[in-house]
């Protein structure tokens, strides 16, 4: 595998932690971008958890919604990951953030992107997202609609080699197994239950960013 310059927005969240540590551990540089500088503490070791992968890991200090402070922030690395979580109470911020990334990419040429999509935007069948299933949650409606935004703004920049990955409709704390399966539509189990845990999803995107076996398409990683 070749060692990348990635840099990663929102790498101290729930699924951007995971990214990070298994990014570092793959031997990859990794840039944290964030709204705020990080305190005192190392987030190397917060988010690795082993001080010999801080060499590897930096800090930069870039608004996600300023496609100027992000050009600046990612110009030089070879792609661009995006871990962005929107708040519950403005999740149209995950499509701003896509627009954002797609201006930045563009502007600090970088050609690489991949976004941590939901699940919501992926299809069940032919023409059928599990968003528009009965049974979906209504909770949960607003961030589907917001994602699927999102993915209308990638495919209109047919310039990047974007991804938009997805973890399975479940994904929680558990072990690498290693032993998950991808695909363009929702993976499920025998038993039509869709899950993954936290490593495997980010061991999954992580092979993708090099591999760019889905350029231009949803993928998804499940059980």
């Amino acid at each position: 595998m070749t060692r990348k310059k990635i840099a990663l927005i929102g790498g101290t969240g729930r699924v951007g932690r995971y990214l990070a540590a298994e990014a570092l551990s793959m031997g990859h540089d990794v840039t944290l971008i964030a709204r705020h500088a990080p305190g005192e503490t190392s987030t190397a070791t917060a988010v690795a958890g082993h001080m010999r992968q801080a060499v590897a890991l930096q800090h930069v200090q870039a608004d996600v919604f300023d496609p100027d402070a992000l050009a600046q922030a990612v110009r030089g690395h070879d792609a661009i990951v995006s871990a962005f979580a929107a708040p519950p109470e403005a999740p149209m911020r995950v499509a701003d953030a896509a627009r954002a990334l797609v201006e930045a990419a563009r502007a600090a040429g970088v050609r690489r992107l991949m976004v941590v999509g939901g699940a919501g935007s992926l299809e069940v069948a032919p023409g059928i997202v599990l968003a528009g299933t009965p049974g979906f949650p209504a909770a949960l409606q607003p961030k589907a609609v917001a994602h699927s935004r999102a993915v209308d703004l990638l495919r209109q920049a047919p310039d990047l080699d974007w991804t938009w990955f997805a973890p399975a409709a479940e994904i929680a704390d558990g072990p690498r197994t290693g032993s998950f399966r991808r695909g363009s539509m929702l993976v499920t189990d025998a038993v039509g239950r869709s899950r993954i845990s936290y490593t495997d999803f980010a061991a999954a995107f992580i092979d993708e960013l090099s591999a760019a076996r889905w350029l231009r398409q949803l993928v998804t990683a499940g059980y």
